[in-house]
């Protein structure tokens, strides 16, 4: 199996591991020291896990702040793809505003990994930001 079709499999067994809750699992499979982390928010309204980071620890930090916020209803991954290092994978995904019990379908959002050594070096989410926000409201 080709390193592309490795990092696939590797990064469809880090939405596995979210989909049975298992946070440590996902954790040890990010390095350290990241190359960047985070999701695309560049508007001034921001849920609380939209930050960027660099260790591994903001990686645990994006976790509690989505799952503190927001309980996971559904992640299918659609589609994956690799090119090099990186891993591109389009989701669905629906989620239940825990203080408001609104729901939110998150359609087309797209994830991208940078995989090396068998570790995410890099990871970069885009959603709905807007649509985020006013579920959150």
């Amino acid at each position: 199996m080709g390193t592309e079709q490795s990092n696939v499999e590797f990064v469809k067994d880090l939405y596995a591991a979210f989909n049975r809750g298992d946070l440590p699992y996902i954790l040890e499979r990010f390095a350290p020291e990241l190359e960047g982390f985070g999701v695309t928010a560049n508007g001034a309204a921001k849920a609380p896990w939209h930050f960027e980071g660099k260790t591994r620890d903001d990686v645990r930090r994006y976790f509690e702040a989505l799952v503190g916020a927001m309980e996971p209803l559904r992640l299918d991954v659609e589609h994956c793809a690799a090119a090099g290092d990186y891993v591109y994978a389009t989701l669905h995904q629906e989620w239940k505003v825990r203080k408001t019990g609104k729901l939110l379908p998150m359609k087309n959002g797209i994830h991208r990994f940078k995989v090396r050594g068998g570790k995410v070096v890099g990871w970069l989410g885009l959603e709905d930001t807007q649509l985020t926000n006013e579920a959150l409201a």
